[in-house]
């Protein structure tokens, strides 16, 4: 809704004035603004202050973005003459362009009824009505604008764009065919009637009219970026490019075509390119919030959390009021930890919308992550009264049921995560780890069975798709399924994924295969990343398969990294024994004043070896403490206790371990040795059939297998 100026003068205004006044009019249809703005002031200056000379001067202050200076000067000029129509239509298009509908209405109903031929007025009065959610009397008005205008094609296309607006598809069409008999080949009527049916979801349709549209007229950006948005719509990605190039290279400077180019790379997971083409939009307008939000979003996909946060920041110095940018901070701070303050972003989220659905639901999360459960579960079932519909609330509600012990509700709620979306991967695989956890593997199966149909195959660069490969890596080796697992890993880092967690549950299967031999791309691509928790794992690797050598070029690099300090003494002290310097590594770990359970663990297994009984029965013993349900430990501390006849501690470690794991032998061979040697020969026997029926029935799951 372009402003318009008006040219009367006044015949008794000075020359001067005058002249400055035409050459105010000259300098703004030649789209010098700012220099009408000045012609302007001068004539005003030079005494010639009338209704036409305010209302022109607000044309020029709307011109280069100053609204409400804008809206004084068409106020003025109204106060100098109430019923010059031409400032209230221009006051009223200046309330529109700052989505003050309400205004904008009042202003083109009283420019209407000065002006009943004016059919812009009834336009701009029916288009406010829409924007205001007045479908009704909107529809009313366009009626009146259809019959007002008669022949006249502009105002017909207007009226039809009004019913593209209300969702009345077929009586745009209707309209846009009326004008193309008039106005055969009318560019502008195929293009609403492309749009009329990519509102309706007829996307093919409105490829097709807005091609003929492109005939016409091909070097419209606009009519181009709306072709490229439905290609984008009908899953034709590369089509779309193609016309959002063209776009930008007709214009370089077309906010919506860069931003629909970035839209359409959100969507289709391509979330680098996407990043750059918000940015170029940005760089063109920096006060639009959806842009920053939709940059922060990209990045928060990208797994880069504490880069998206200062893009919703922005997205809020834009429109404080913009609850969603503020949740979104809440959920960055959230994945990188920091529970407590993402929930004072969710607060201010709900301050703004009180039944913000995923805030309650986020914030939810957050207060079962920091010790308060109960809360946690409230939250995220309001969230769901709100909205039943959303899956990964239901398996948030799953999940903290099952840290509250209520494992009925805790399958209630995972079902219905799964009732919402039968093809949720992660609840197939949550469910599979309840079922699990209750001992009904038969249904834990068919759980995880389901989760592998159900996770997307592919590897892409967002940090959804990264979940999904380490759940359909956590379900194959639930599954015992590990060489698949490992083949999904490697395809993944041979797409270009190197995330961390993906790369060290790659090494994680290759020692469960004793695979100690990386692929050459697979190996670099290790080694490139320069994260801590990855050489650690990657040099723990070669140690645990006997290539020392390249576990010693690992360890050099990692002398200059900021290795924690429990960690590098862990793996300097497996390394020195692997070399076979278990003095030295039982040196190492003796100096260390207090160790971790690992590090007491690993000290019991080095003394074990090495004759030192004593050493490894108290570094077992210690670990235990620690980690009560380590079932190796146990076993290592029967069996220790047992070579030092200490029989009474051998049984109590065994009873550990068949406590923690009931389907393995040893303890309970070990528990039969210790009862024989102390005279028991009774509980010795007992001991004794319980080890061989489970070395049998060890032996029939394998002929199964």
């Amino acid at each position: 809704m372009r402003q318009e100026i008006q040219r009367t003068l006044e015949p008794t205004r000075r020359l001067s004035a005058s002249y400055m006044f035409e050459q105010a009019n000259v300098a703004y249809d030649a789209g010098e603004y700012s220099r009408a703005l000045m012609l302007f002031e001068q004539a005003r200056s030079s005494g010639l202050e009338t209704e036409v000379v305010y209302n022109n001067r607000g044309a020029a202050l709307d011109a280069i973005g100053r609204c409400e200076d804008a809206a004084r000067s068409y106020r003025y000029a109204i106060h100098l003459a109430p019923e010059y129509e031409l400032a209230w239509h221009n006051l009223g298009n200046c309330f529109y362009s700052r989505s003050l509908y309400r205004e904008a209405a009042k202003c083109y109903e009283r420019a209407s009824s000065l002006d009943k031929s004016r059919w812009q007025n009834v336009y701009g009065l029916a288009s406010s009505h829409i924007r205001l959610g007045r479908k009704r009397r909107a529809r009313a008005i366009s009626a009146r604008l259809v019959s007002l205008a008669d022949d006249n094609v502009d105002a017909l296309l207007a009226a039809a764009e009004l019913y593209v607006d209300m969702e009345n598809y077929d009586e745009a069409i209707a309209l846009c065919e009326r004008c193309l008999q008039i106005q055969p080949g009318s560019s502008k009527a195929m293009t609403i009637i492309g749009s009329a049916y990519h509102e309706g979801g007829e996307y093919l349709k409105a490829i097709g009219a807005f091609e003929t549209a492109l005939k016409g007229t091909p070097n419209d950006k606009e009519l181009l970026n709306n072709l490229g948005y439905t290609y984008f719509c009908s899953g034709q990605l590369a089509r779309a490019m193609e016309c959002f190039d063209k776009a930008i290279e007709i214009d370089p400077t077309y906010k919506p075509a860069w931003y629909n180019k970035g839209y359409a790379l959100h969507g289709a997971d391509r979330l680098s390119q996407a990043v750059e083409c918000y940015a170029r939009a940005i760089e063109i307008d920096a006060n639009d919030r959806v842009l920053w939000n939709n940059l922060g979003n990209a990045l928060y996909n990208l797994g880069r959390f504490s880069e998206s946060i200062p893009k919703f920041v922005e997205a809020i110095r834009v429109d404080p009021g913009y609850e969603i940018a503020w949740n979104n901070i809440g959920n960055a701070f959230e994945k990188v930890g920091l529970w407590e303050k993402a929930i004072h972003f969710h607060d201010r989220a709900l301050e703004l919308r009180p039944g913000f659905d995923y805030a309650l639901y986020a914030k939810g999360v957050c207060k079962s992550m920091i010790g308060h459960p109960e809360e946690g579960f409230d939250l995220i079932t309001a969230s769901l009264e709100i909205n039943p519909d959303y899956d990964e609330a239901w398996k948030a509600l799953s999940k903290v049921a099952q840290d509250l012990g209520r494992l009925d509700e805790a399958i209630e709620a995972i079902d219905e995560s799964l009732s919402v979306n039968p093809g949720f991967g992660d609840g197939w695989a949550e469910k599979g780890d309840l079922l699990s956890a209750m001992g009904e593997l038969e249904g834990a199966n068919i759980a995880y069975v389901n989760a592998l149909r159900s996770l997307p195959m592919r590897s892409m660069e967002s940090q959804n798709e990264i979940t999904s490969i380490i759940t359909r890596v956590k379900v194959l080796n639930r599954l015992g399924m590990y060489q698949e697992a490992l083949s999904v890993l490697e395809d993944a880092v041979l797409m270009g994924i190197r995330d961390p967690s993906v790369l060290r549950r790659l090494l994680d299967v290759r020692c469960i295969l004793d695979d100690f031999v990386l692929p050459a791309e697979v190996d670099a691509a290790i080694r490139s990343v320069d994260d801590v928790f990855v050489q650690t794992a990657l040099c723990s690797y070669f140690i645990h398969g006997g290539r020392l050598g390249v576990a010693r070029e690992v360890m050099t690099r990692l002398e200059m990294m900021d290795v924690p300090h429990h960690d590098h003494i862990l793996l300097s002290a497996r390394l020195l024994d692997a070399e076979g310097d278990s003095t030295d590594a039982i040196s190492l770990l003796s100096r260390e004043s207090e160790l971790s359970p690992d590090m007491h663990k690993l000290l019991g297994e080095i003394a074990e070896r090495s004759g030192k009984l004593q050493m490894a029965m108290k570094s077992y013993s210690k670990a235990l403490d620690a980690i009560p349900s380590d079932y190796v430990t146990a076993v290592s501390l029967a069996r220790v206790s047992s070579l030092l006849k200490d029989h009474d501690s051998a049984i109590d470690a065994s009873l550990i371990a068949s406590g923690i794991d009931g389907d393995e032998p040893e303890p309970y061979r070990i528990r039969a040795e210790a009862y024989a040697a102390l005279g028991k020969t009774g509980k010795a026997a007992v001991a004794l059939v319980e080890a061989e029926s489970r070395i049998r029935d060890d032996d029939r799951g394998r002929s199964n297998r």
